[in-house]
């Protein structure tokens, strides 16, 4: 058998976090923690909760019978404001602690996606996707309903590892698509519906913040097609560019960039200096969600990808030829 030549050792792997789903569970039991401290605030357990969030989800231009639904479920919240508060602290707590310990993960994620539910009917009214005032920018289709979707995708992680990345890319999609639906705006003008979030976000902004906001708003009711057409088509790209292998890193850090933008300027960093906030907003959560997907991709070089057979070796050099020797697997250089 020929003399093995001395080689350079092999380059080592592009080293990557792997962010599986027990962390992508841990990271929504921290955020349900933070909502629960925010539900908490001295602020909550007065009529402004009751006003500002509980009767505005009901009223602002929902469809009627959702609206008549909202309304009867917040009169009877603002009659028990205590115990209302209270009862979401509790809960919200329980769930962020149960997904901390893993003998409790699964049962929490359960919880969680159950719990999402009521809060994005319930408490944000559908995300605003009936009004015809939603848009990515204001936080649709709802941080609820990201959670939810979240917790279903930690699930079933956990259950099965091979495809629940490929769900993520799903979610990444349906997130970025539904915003170029609402960016027909059926109901009102593209301008003023970009406008009144950008202005409805300024309320909530801290001071620097506010005269940015209003005057985006501005720009957006003077240049109103050209914006709405722009953030269309990006939507469009980060919807579909992802599926692509050689793009999809790319392209999930091009959302990553984006999504501070929504959380700053179109979410007034999800009104925690409002005092009222029930939650961090939407964009942290689609945050999360492109941090785990590019942690969840493989190495692309090295001797630990998947294509670091004898084969591949091959087709890597050309000089390297199969050597007859009873052991498989063997090469020397000619």
């Amino acid at each position: 058998m020929p003399a093995a030549e001395n080689r350079p050792p092999p380059p080592l792997a592009v080293w990557r976090p792997k962010l599986g789903p027990d962390f992508l569970a841990v990271a929504l039991g921290a955020l349900w923690l933070a909502d629960a401290v925010l539900q908490l605030q001295p602020r909550m357990f007065t009529p402004a909760f009751s006003g500002q969030v509980l009767y505005s989800t009901a009223l602002m231009y929902q469809p009627p019978g959702l609206s008549g639904f909202l309304f009867a479920v917040a009169r009877l919240e603002a009659a028990n404001l205590t115990a209302t508060t209270l009862l979401i602290a509790m809960v919200q707590l329980a769930i962020g602690a149960a997904l901390l310990v893993p003998t409790s993960r699964r049962t929490a994620l359960v919880a969680s996606a159950g719990w999402a539910t009521v809060v994005w009917v319930l408490g944000e009214g559908m995300g605003f996707v009936a009004t015809g005032t939603a848009s990515l920018w204001s936080g649709a289709p709802g941080a609820a309903l990201l959670y939810l979707a979240l917790s279903i995708l930690a699930l079933r992680g956990l259950r099965d590892l091979n495809h629940w990345a490929r769900m993520g890319i799903w979610i990444w999609t349906l997130y970025w698509g539904m915003g170029a639906l609402l960016d027909l705006a059926w109901r009102y003008p593209p301008g003023a519906v970009m406008a009144y979030n950008l202005q409805t976000a300024a309320q909530s902004a801290p001071g620097p913040l506010q005269s940015l906001d209003y005057r985006l708003a501005r720009v957006a009711l003077q240049f109103q097609w050209p914006v709405v057409i722009a953030c269309t088509v990006v939507y469009l790209l980060l919807a579909t560019l992802v599926w692509r292998a050689s793009l999809r890193r790319p392209t999930l850090v091009l959302g990553l960039l984006l999504l501070p933008a929504f959380w700053v300027l179109g979410q007034g960093l999800g009104g925690v200096f409002t005092g009222i906030a029930t939650d961090l907003n939407s964009a942290p959560l689609m945050a999360l969600l492109a941090a785990v997907l590019l942690g969840a991709a493989a190495p692309t070089s090295g001797p630990e990808t998947p294509n670091g057979s004898a084969l591949a070796a091959k087709k890597r050099d050309p000089a390297m030829t199969y050597s007859p020797t009873p052991l498989p697997g063997q090469y020397h250089r000619r």
